[in-house]
C-alpha cells in the first residue's frame, strides 16, 4: 500500500510530463503537484473505498458490489429499469429537458 501511495504520483507526473507539454503545451509538474492531482481525482470521481482505491462507479448504489447490481438489475422488471434510471437522472436537475432522461423504449 505505501509503495502504491510512492509509486501512482510518480506515473502520473511521468505521463503528464510526457504527454501534456507536447500536445496541450502545458508546462510539465513535480512528484507534489501529481500527488496532488491524484489525491483531487480521487476525491472527485470515487474515493479511496474501503478496500485500497476502491470505485462504486457512477450511478451505483454506495457499498454495492458490481456484480451484485449488475444481478439485481437483470432482475428487474421492465418498469423497475425505467423507474431506477429515471430516479438516477433526477439526480441532475440542471440539465436541459430533452437530455435529462434516456429515451423511452419503443
Amino acid at each position: 500500500m505505501l509503495f502504491a501511495l510512492a509509486a501512482i504520483p510518480a506515473i502520473i507526473m511521468l505521463l503528464w510530463n510526457w504527454l501534456i507539454p507536447s500536445i496541450i503545451g502545458w508546462s510539465a509538474i513535480s512528484y507534489w503537484q501529481a500527488l496532488g492531482l491524484f489525491i483531487l481525482s480521487r476525491l472527485f470521481f470515487g474515493g479511496f473505498g474501503r478496500h485500497g482505491f476502491g470505485h462504486h462507479g457512477f450511478g451505483m448504489p454506495h457499498g454495492e458490489h458490481p456484480h451484485l447490481f449488475r444481478e439485481k438489475f437483470k432482475n428487474m422488471t421492465p418498469e423497475e429499469r425505467r423507474n431506477f434510471i429515471h430516479r438516477r437522472f433526477d439526480r441532475f436537475p440542471d440539465q436541459p429537458e430533452d437530455n435529462a432522461r434516456p429515451s423511452e423504449e419503443k
